[in-house]
């Protein structure tokens, strides 16, 4: 009986010592919050091992101890997957060096090719201001030789297999897929997809915990991996001034009409910045609103409404009574509604129920993120993080560091912050216009309001001043 004691105070001395390390390593809790808890836990660590190798103890306080030490190790193995889980989502997050990018190489319906092969020779037509032609161009020359012809004129482009059944394209993959919805390329077919890596420039910034900082939120509508390049239907930016416990959320409409950074010709819709990377969409927004973004923060929202059903659901204000396109199950009613992921899912995407429709549909998102803000930053929700960072798996990048993603959690822990969160939306007026990604073809887009955007300029200096 001593022995099992005996093998029993190492157990739980070891597990201490590893649920403190990861304690350690994963660094989210303030120093002096972790020195005063591994303190008062270690006491008690010290005195349950005291008893368990004392020669003289009876038989039932050994037992009795025995116990009390094997639930304090049960909890200790449970403290250190649950940190280790964290810690296991906090480096998912991180942004890669890279986003993957599928190139496709595409037909018309009625040609004969049916696999790479059968385009030896054979033309493939390219866009000139496709900046990865030549690394698609090396994995295609691996099977095939084929004669090149480039386009400065998307028109020309997507014109070059309709008349010609032997010619082929090849095209980004998110960019034919827009390209079809847009009942452009319509009776083509895919014979192969080339997946290519691209690299990203990560910003590096230091800043501390309490400085203003400027996150960029760009929502995918997909179930696709967060790292696949993707139009941005949702981009938010969030406006964080910790010192004065101030976010200020900005929402820019998926089809305002702007500028995509560095580039010539047309104007384009915000969302098909997407199809470029992250990198253009960023640069896009820091043109049209003057501003640096510091971060970004990608998130799948298809699939991030399933940390809702986990936290129990969130409590959002609807100022109408409505059904959503998306789920005719669902009635959402005016006032507050306490959602469930699905209903939450519905509500983020819905717009045919406005007047304004995509704007509105930025407001509701706002709506999501504040909700949830404000559920997960409560501190009574801390037992529900392990089940969501889980489910989370996949949904979110970020391009800050570990460093100051805990600087972020240790701040929120030690003072309790309360956040006071404003929403506003920059406006516009509908029109049809021509775009950079589709050429002639006039397609519906937002041209901004000035007066919205001057507006939100004034807002935003008003809540990183410090």
């Amino acid at each position: 009986m001593k022995f099992i004691s005996k093998v029993i105070a190492l157990i739980l001395i070891g597990s201490f010592l590893l649920l403190m390390f990861k304690i350690y390593e994963l660094n989210i809790i303030p120093a002096n919050y972790f020195l005063i808890v591994s303190g008062v836990i270690l006491f008690f660590v010290l005195i349950l091992i005291f008893k368990l190798v004392r020669k003289k103890t009876t038989l039932f306080s050994r037992i009795f101890f025995d116990v009390v030490a094997l639930l304090f190790i049960t909890l200790f193995v449970y403290g250190y997957t649950y940190m280790n889980t964290i810690y296991n989502f906090m480096n998912g997050i991180l942004s890669k060096e890279y986003e993957i990018k599928n190139y496709v190489v595409v037909v018309n319906q009625n040609s004969k090719a049916k696999k790479i092969n059968d385009l030896n020779n054979q033309e493939i037509a390219y866009l000139a201001s496709d900046n990865n032609y030549n690394s698609v161009k090396k994995r295609i020359e691996k099977t095939i030789k084929y004669k090149e012809k480039s386009y400065t004129s998307v028109d020309l482009f997507t014109k070059t297999i309709e008349n010609n059944y032997n010619n082929a394209l090849l095209i980004e993959e998110e960019y034919y897929n827009l390209l079809k919805e847009e009942n452009t390329l319509t009776n083509t077919r895919v014979i192969k997809t080339y997946k290519i890596i691209i690299q990203k420039e990560i910003k590096k910034t230091n800043k501390d915990e309490e400085t203003p900082f400027i996150l960029y939120i760009s929502g995918i509508d997909t179930y696709g991996k967060i790292t696949s390049v993707s139009r941005s239907d949702v981009n938010i930016l969030a406006f964080i001034n910790p010192k004065k416990e101030k976010i200020l959320l900005v929402s820019i409409p998926r089809d305002y009409y702007v500028k995509l950074h560095n580039t010539t010709g047309n104007q384009d819709k915000l969302t098909h910045a997407g199809i470029y990377g992250i990198d253009m969409s960023m640069s896009t927004i820091n043109d049209l609103m003057d501003i640096d973004i510091d971060y970004y923060l990608r998130i799948n929202f298809s699939t991030l409404t399933k940390s809702i059903d986990l936290i129990g659901g969130i409590d959002v204000y609807s100022d109408k009574t409505f059904t959503p396109e998306s789920n005719k199950n669902i009635v959402i009613k005016e006032g507050i509604n306490h959602m469930d992921g699905q209903m939450a899912l519905a509500f983020a995407r819905e717009r045919y129920a406005y007047a304004s429709g995509d704007r509105h549909r930025g407001q509701n998102q706002q709506a999501i993120i504040e909700a949830m803000i404000n559920k997960m930053t409560d501190i009574e929700n801390i037992n529900k993080y392990k089940a969501v960072l889980t489910s989370l798996d996949g949904t979110f990048e970020t391009s800050m560091s570990y460093e100051e993603l805990t600087d972020l959690f240790k701040m929120q822990i030690a003072k309790r912050i309360k956040w006071d969160i404003e929403s506003i939306s920059l406006d516009g007026s509908g029109a049809m216009r021509p775009t950079y990604s589709m050429g002639s073809k006039n397609l519906y887009v937002m041209i901004p309001n000035i007066d919205s955007i001057n507006s939100a300029k004034l807002k935003i200096d008003e809540c990183m001043s410090n």
